[in-house]
């Protein structure tokens, strides 16, 4: 009797799961057991296909954060080299208010991390009272605020599609795993019903065909950083 292997995606366990529901079907002793079991893959079936379609909206909602936050990377840059103008071209009073750290520290973190140092920056830039800070507010604190909120709808929208897309999964790996157990399971029962015809018992199970290498799962590269439960790495 043969099972797929443990690391077995979705499309596999089910492509597996029809061939053995029609195994079953075949003979009278274990024609009962089938329903079950098609019921289970049906629904493996629909949980992958559910998590599937929340694909898109997430590589496409990384894409936009990617952008967002590359604009206002451009921003404070631009913000930097205007102050670093104002104090003559050089690390001045201006520039040592405003970046404190160096411009550094400001634009290196990445997509939602970008808001907090942002924000910290936009206090700055609005509190300080330095001779010629008036004229670098006026025409910077508005541009910074349309990134900066363009970069929190962005994380938002993140967010909230990396979460939709890991409940998805998890939804899909307690189904995998009820599979892979309900299937150990039909052994047992297979094996009782026909103890002593090994032909039988193989050719209730199905061959687990090899998915091509497009068809295998990669569905925890955007996972948060305290990262998708144990059981996702199946």
């Amino acid at each position: 009797m043969r099972r797929y292997r443990i690391n077995a995606g979705s499309p596999t366990r089910t492509d597996y799961g029809i061939g053995l529901v029609a195994g079953l079907q075949a003979f009278l002793e274990t024609a009962p057991l089938a329903s079950p079991f098609e019921q289970l893959t049906d629904d493996l079936h629909e949980a992958y296909t559910a998590r599937s379609a929340r694909r898109k909206p997430l590589v496409k909602a990384r894409a936009v954060l990617r952008f967002a936050n590359f604009r206002i990377d451009q921003t404070i840059r631009m913000l930097h080299s205007a102050v670093q103008i104002a104090d003559g071209g050089r690390k001045g009073s201006l520039t040592a208010d405003l970046f404190p750290d160096g411009l550094t520290p400001v634009v290196e973190p990445d997509n939602a991390g970008q808001i907090k140092p942002t924000e910290d920056l936009l206090g700055r830039l609005t509190r300080s009272r330095l001779a010629g800070i008036a004229a670098l507010r006026e025409e910077w604190v508005s541009r910074i605020e349309g990134d900066l909120a363009s970069l929190r709808e962005a994380a938002d929208a993140h967010r909230a599609a990396n979460t939709a897309s890991l409940d998805a999964f998890r939804i899909e790996i307690a189904l995998r795993n009820e599979h892979a157990r309900q299937v150990n399971r039909l052994m047992g029962l297979v094996r009782a019903a026909f103890p002593n015809d090994k032909a039988i018992q193989d050719v209730i199970f199905p061959e687990s065909e090899s998915e091509p290498a497009a068809a295998e799962d990669d569905d925890e590269d955007d996972a948060p950083p305290t990262g998708p439960p144990a059981a996702v790495s199946a």
